[in-house]
Protein backbone atom coordinates (compact mmCIF):
# COMPACT_ATOMS: atom_id res chain seq x y z
CA UNK A 1 0.00 0.00 0.00
CA UNK A 2 0.90 3.87 -0.99
CA UNK A 3 2.18 5.95 1.90
CA UNK A 4 -0.08 7.67 4.09
CA UNK A 5 0.28 10.53 2.52
CA UNK A 6 -0.29 9.94 -0.65
CA UNK A 7 -3.67 8.19 0.29
CA UNK A 8 -5.04 11.29 1.94
CA UNK A 9 -4.07 13.38 -1.24
CA UNK A 10 -5.96 10.76 -3.30
CA UNK A 11 -8.94 11.12 -0.47
CA UNK A 12 -8.75 14.73 -0.61
CA UNK A 13 -9.46 14.72 -4.49
CA UNK A 14 -12.31 12.42 -4.35
CA UNK A 15 -13.68 14.18 -1.58
CA UNK A 16 -14.25 17.32 -4.10
CA UNK A 17 -14.65 15.29 -6.80
CA UNK A 18 -18.16 13.72 -4.92
CA UNK A 19 -18.77 17.32 -4.56
CA UNK A 20 -18.97 17.97 -7.83
CA UNK A 21 -21.01 15.12 -9.16
CA UNK A 22 -23.72 16.26 -6.21
CA UNK A 23 -24.12 18.94 -8.76
CA UNK A 24 -25.19 16.39 -11.56
CA UNK A 25 -27.36 14.56 -8.75
CA UNK A 26 -28.97 17.74 -7.82
CA UNK A 27 -29.37 18.83 -11.81
CA UNK A 28 -31.15 15.55 -12.55
CA UNK A 29 -33.49 15.31 -9.60
CA UNK A 30 -34.59 18.57 -10.53
CA UNK A 31 -35.14 17.53 -14.14
CA UNK A 32 -37.19 14.32 -12.98
CA UNK A 33 -39.69 17.16 -10.61
CA UNK A 34 -39.96 19.14 -14.00
CA UNK A 35 -41.28 16.08 -15.98
CA UNK A 36 -43.71 14.70 -13.15
CA UNK A 37 -45.03 18.20 -13.01
CA UNK A 38 -45.94 17.87 -16.35
CA UNK A 39 -48.35 14.70 -16.14
CA UNK A 40 -50.45 17.17 -13.99
CA UNK A 41 -51.41 19.61 -16.85
CA UNK A 42 -53.94 18.48 -18.99
CA UNK A 43 -56.22 20.49 -21.69
CA UNK A 44 -60.01 20.41 -21.53
CA UNK A 45 -61.12 17.56 -23.98
CA UNK A 46 -58.59 15.65 -21.40
CA UNK A 47 -61.06 16.33 -18.40
CA UNK A 48 -64.40 16.40 -20.45
CA UNK A 49 -63.22 13.25 -21.17
CA UNK A 50 -62.57 11.84 -17.95
CA UNK A 51 -65.72 13.83 -16.38
CA UNK A 52 -67.75 11.19 -18.57
CA UNK A 53 -70.80 13.98 -18.84
CA UNK A 54 -72.89 11.13 -20.93
CA UNK A 55 -72.85 8.58 -18.23
CA UNK A 56 -73.85 11.19 -15.62
CA UNK A 57 -76.43 12.79 -17.39
CA UNK A 58 -78.04 9.57 -17.90
CA UNK A 59 -77.53 8.35 -14.15
CA UNK A 60 -79.12 11.39 -13.63
CA UNK A 61 -82.10 11.05 -16.25
CA UNK A 62 -83.39 8.35 -13.97
CA UNK A 63 -84.27 11.31 -11.45
CA UNK A 64 -85.77 13.00 -13.47
CA UNK A 65 -88.22 10.23 -14.86
CA UNK A 66 -89.19 9.38 -11.99
CA UNK A 67 -90.10 12.97 -11.21
CA UNK A 68 -91.75 13.07 -14.25
CA UNK A 69 -93.50 9.81 -12.92
CA UNK A 70 -94.06 10.72 -9.55
CA UNK A 71 -95.70 14.38 -10.81
CA UNK A 72 -97.79 12.60 -13.21
CA UNK A 73 -99.12 10.62 -10.47
CA UNK A 74 -99.71 13.24 -8.14
CA UNK A 75 -101.64 15.38 -11.20
CA UNK A 76 -104.02 12.05 -11.90
CA UNK A 77 -105.55 12.32 -8.13
CA UNK A 78 -106.86 15.38 -9.15
CA UNK A 79 -107.34 16.01 -12.39
CA UNK A 80 -108.25 14.64 -15.85
CA UNK A 81 -105.95 12.02 -17.83
CA UNK A 82 -104.66 14.42 -20.29
CA UNK A 83 -103.73 17.11 -17.91
CA UNK A 84 -101.68 14.96 -15.80
CA UNK A 85 -100.10 13.67 -18.47
CA UNK A 86 -99.14 17.35 -19.51
CA UNK A 87 -97.90 17.75 -15.88
CA UNK A 88 -96.11 14.80 -16.09
CA UNK A 89 -94.03 15.62 -19.48
CA UNK A 90 -93.53 19.12 -18.21
CA UNK A 91 -91.80 17.71 -15.37
CA UNK A 92 -90.07 15.32 -16.94
CA UNK A 93 -88.87 17.59 -19.49
CA UNK A 94 -87.93 20.37 -16.68
CA UNK A 95 -85.93 17.65 -14.90
CA UNK A 96 -84.08 16.59 -17.99
CA UNK A 97 -83.04 19.95 -19.24
CA UNK A 98 -82.19 20.76 -15.21
CA UNK A 99 -79.73 17.53 -15.11
CA UNK A 100 -77.94 18.91 -18.24
CA UNK A 101 -77.61 21.80 -16.98
CA UNK A 102 -76.29 21.55 -13.66
CA UNK A 103 -73.52 18.80 -14.91
CA UNK A 104 -72.28 20.96 -17.88
CA UNK A 105 -71.96 23.46 -14.84
CA UNK A 106 -70.11 20.91 -13.15
CA UNK A 107 -67.96 20.08 -16.09
CA UNK A 108 -67.37 24.03 -17.08
CA UNK A 109 -66.27 24.14 -13.13
CA UNK A 110 -63.60 21.07 -13.38
CA UNK A 111 -62.47 22.61 -16.75
CA UNK A 112 -61.81 26.01 -15.19
CA UNK A 113 -60.78 24.22 -11.87
CA UNK A 114 -57.94 22.56 -14.46
CA UNK A 115 -56.72 25.70 -16.13
CA UNK A 116 -56.49 26.69 -12.47
CA UNK A 117 -54.15 23.97 -12.00
CA UNK A 118 -52.20 24.34 -15.20
CA UNK A 119 -51.28 27.88 -14.40
CA UNK A 120 -49.94 26.85 -10.89
CA UNK A 121 -47.68 23.89 -12.44
CA UNK A 122 -46.64 25.65 -15.08
CA UNK A 123 -45.17 28.43 -12.27
CA UNK A 124 -43.40 25.76 -10.53
CA UNK A 125 -41.90 24.26 -13.72
CA UNK A 126 -40.57 27.81 -14.45
CA UNK A 127 -39.09 27.50 -10.93
CA UNK A 128 -37.71 24.34 -11.62
CA UNK A 129 -36.29 26.26 -14.84
CA UNK A 130 -34.48 28.83 -12.75
CA UNK A 131 -33.18 26.55 -10.74
CA UNK A 132 -31.68 24.41 -13.34
CA UNK A 133 -29.98 27.67 -14.71
CA UNK A 134 -28.80 28.16 -10.69
CA UNK A 135 -27.12 24.87 -10.65
CA UNK A 136 -25.79 24.80 -13.35
CA UNK A 137 -23.88 28.22 -13.03
CA UNK A 138 -22.89 26.59 -9.54
CA UNK A 139 -21.77 23.55 -11.11
CA UNK A 140 -19.57 25.79 -13.55
CA UNK A 141 -17.81 27.61 -10.72
CA UNK A 142 -16.90 24.53 -8.70
CA UNK A 143 -15.69 22.80 -11.34
CA UNK A 144 -13.45 25.99 -11.84
CA UNK A 145 -12.06 25.38 -8.52
CA UNK A 146 -11.89 22.24 -8.68
CA UNK A 147 -9.58 21.62 -11.49
CA UNK A 148 -7.22 24.21 -9.72
CA UNK A 149 -7.21 21.73 -7.22
CA UNK A 150 -6.61 18.44 -9.32
CA UNK A 151 -2.54 18.85 -9.06
CA UNK A 152 -1.81 15.85 -10.08
CA UNK A 153 -4.31 15.10 -12.76
CA UNK A 154 -6.61 16.19 -15.25
CA UNK A 155 -10.26 16.60 -14.94
CA UNK A 156 -10.82 14.44 -17.56
CA UNK A 157 -9.91 11.37 -15.30
CA UNK A 158 -12.35 12.27 -12.80
CA UNK A 159 -14.42 9.39 -13.66
CA UNK A 160 -11.73 6.68 -12.86
CA UNK A 161 -11.38 8.28 -8.73
CA UNK A 162 -11.46 4.94 -7.92
CA UNK A 163 -9.53 3.61 -10.33
CA UNK A 164 -6.74 5.28 -9.10
CA UNK A 165 -7.32 4.84 -5.34
CA UNK A 166 -7.41 1.42 -5.91
CA UNK A 167 -4.01 1.40 -7.64
CA UNK A 168 -2.93 2.92 -3.97
CA UNK A 169 -4.37 0.99 -2.24
CA UNK A 170 -2.88 -2.33 -3.76
CA UNK A 171 0.74 -1.30 -4.21
CA UNK A 172 0.82 -0.81 -7.71
CA UNK A 173 1.13 2.62 -7.25
CA UNK A 174 3.67 4.23 -4.64
CA UNK A 175 2.19 8.18 -5.16
CA UNK A 176 -0.47 9.93 -7.00
CA UNK A 177 1.04 11.03 -10.15
CA UNK A 178 2.00 6.93 -10.88
CA UNK A 179 -1.26 6.14 -10.29
CA UNK A 180 -2.40 8.54 -12.90
CA UNK A 181 0.17 7.41 -15.21
CA UNK A 182 -0.75 3.98 -14.67
CA UNK A 183 -4.07 4.66 -15.50
CA UNK A 184 -2.92 6.00 -18.42
CA UNK A 185 -0.94 3.57 -19.98
CA UNK A 186 -3.80 1.36 -19.05
CA UNK A 187 -6.08 3.57 -20.96
CA UNK A 188 -3.86 3.57 -24.21
CA UNK A 189 -3.52 -0.14 -23.79
CA UNK A 190 -7.12 -0.60 -23.97
CA UNK A 191 -7.61 1.84 -26.83
CA UNK A 192 -4.78 -0.24 -28.99
CA UNK A 193 -6.57 -3.69 -28.44
CA UNK A 194 -10.04 -1.98 -29.55
CA UNK A 195 -8.40 -0.36 -32.37
CA UNK A 196 -6.98 -4.01 -32.94
CA UNK A 197 -10.43 -5.60 -32.50
CA UNK A 198 -12.38 -3.43 -34.61
CA UNK A 199 -9.66 -3.60 -37.47
CA UNK A 200 -9.63 -8.05 -37.92
CA UNK A 201 -11.32 -8.78 -40.66
CA UNK A 202 -13.11 -11.70 -41.20
CA UNK A 203 -11.82 -14.26 -43.65
CA UNK A 204 -13.20 -13.95 -47.26
CA UNK A 205 -15.98 -16.26 -48.02
CA UNK A 206 -14.11 -17.85 -51.06
CA UNK A 207 -15.60 -18.81 -53.84
CA UNK A 208 -12.46 -21.27 -55.11
CA UNK A 209 -14.62 -21.40 -59.12
CA UNK A 210 -14.84 -17.62 -59.23
CA UNK A 211 -11.90 -16.60 -57.80
CA UNK A 212 -9.89 -19.13 -60.31
CA UNK A 213 -12.07 -17.96 -63.31
CA UNK A 214 -10.80 -14.14 -61.73
CA UNK A 215 -6.91 -14.96 -60.89
CA UNK A 216 -6.66 -18.40 -63.79
CA UNK A 217 -5.12 -21.38 -61.91
CA UNK A 218 -2.05 -21.14 -59.84
CA UNK A 219 -0.97 -24.64 -60.46
CA UNK A 220 -1.40 -24.29 -64.28
CA UNK A 221 0.99 -21.29 -63.50
CA UNK A 222 3.57 -24.03 -61.86
CA UNK A 223 3.33 -26.43 -63.95
CA UNK A 224 4.61 -24.55 -66.92
CA UNK A 225 7.31 -23.12 -64.92
CA UNK A 226 8.26 -26.91 -64.39
CA UNK A 227 8.57 -27.56 -67.71
CA UNK A 228 10.74 -24.54 -68.45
Amino acid sequence: MADQKELDRMNRVAEYINRYYEFDDAVEINKQNKEYLKTYIHDPDYVEKNFDMKSKVMRDLCFAFGAGVVAFAVALLFMKLIIAAIIGVAVLIICVVAVVMINKSKLNAAQQEQLEVNSGIKEQMQVCDTRAKQIEKQRADYKKGLEKRLDFMSFDYIGSIDTLKGYLENGEAETCEEAVELLEQNMLMKKMSDLMTKSSRKPLDMDFKQQKEKFGDPLALIKKKKKK
